[in-house]
Order: C-alpha cells, then sequence, then structure tokens
C-alpha cells in the first residue's frame, strides 16, 4: 500500500474513532474510539456486505412486507435487535474504560447512522436524529 492510500485509510479510520469517541453511554463518561476502532471498523463493513448480500437476493426475488415492515427495514429491525442489553451505569462505565467492543446501543445506531441504506428504508432526512451530519465508512 502505498503513503496516499495508507493515509486515507487512516482518515477513515480517524472517523470512526472521532464518531464513536462521541458517545456517552452514561453521564461524564466516553467510548474510548481508539480503544474499540477494530470492533467499530468491522461492524460498520461488516452490515454493509450483508445488506449488499439481502439487496443481491430481492433482485431476483422481492419479498412482501411483514407486518408492515420492507425487507430493507425487516434487516435493520433484525440488525438492532441483536445488541438490545441492559446494564447498569456502573457497569457501562466500566465498559466505555476498558472494553474494546462497544456498548450494543452504539454497536447499532453507529453503524446505522452511517448509511444511507438505512436513512432510505426508514425516510429518515438531514437532521432526523439516525443521520449522521460526517457519515464515516472505512470499507
Amino acid at each position: 500500500m502505498d503513503g496516499s492510500h495508507g493515509k486515507a485509510f487512516e482518515a477513515r479510520a480517524d472517523c470512526i474513532v472521532k464518531e464513536y469517541g462521541a458517545f456517552s453511554p452514561a453521564p461524564d463518561a466516553h467510548l474510548n474510539g481508539k480503544l474499540t476502532l477494530g470492533e467499530n471498523a468491522a461492524d460498520n463493513g461488516g452490515i454493509h456486505l450483508a445488506y449488499m448480500a439481502l439487496i443481491d437476493s430481492l433482485a431476483s426475488h422481492m419479498a412482501p412486507k411483514q407486518d408492515g415492515f420492507t425487507p430493507q427495514q425487516q434487516f435493520f429491525l433484525g440488525f438492532g435487535q441483536v445488541w438490545c442489553e441492559n446494564a447498569t451505569e456502573q457497569a457501562q462505565r466500566m465498559q466505555a474504560a476498558t472494553n474494546p467492543h462497544s456498548p450494543g446501543e452504539f454497536r447499532a445506531n453507529g453503524v446505522v447512522q452511517n448509511m444511507p441504506e438505512f436513512q432510505e428504508a426508514f425516510s429518515c432526512k438531514v437532521g432526523d436524529p439516525m443521520v449522521s451530519p460526517d457519515p464515516c465508512r472505512v470499507w
């Protein structure tokens, strides 16, 4: 990898570091964006690949709405449900300081706020809570 590609990658990774470092799971506690970078980049890249696979599948077989949700909406709802969790404020503070995995809330919300596909699926607009003003994308 030449220097320009390496710098471009570092800039994209730094976007994730800053974005997740601003997330606060408890009052006066923020995630360590550098500590969680590997997992956050993997989450963001992985969900993009999985979504591309869904769209590829729907090209040959359009699935109907289920319970009023399109297949695209069902995809994101399932993704979000995987990360549901309860934790005490004390546990959230400890995890923010020591865990290389972001809490579930931010593993879900951090990813989808970077995805125009999510915004399209749920008709989100600029300024809505799930639309990042400066979306990050490493891969």
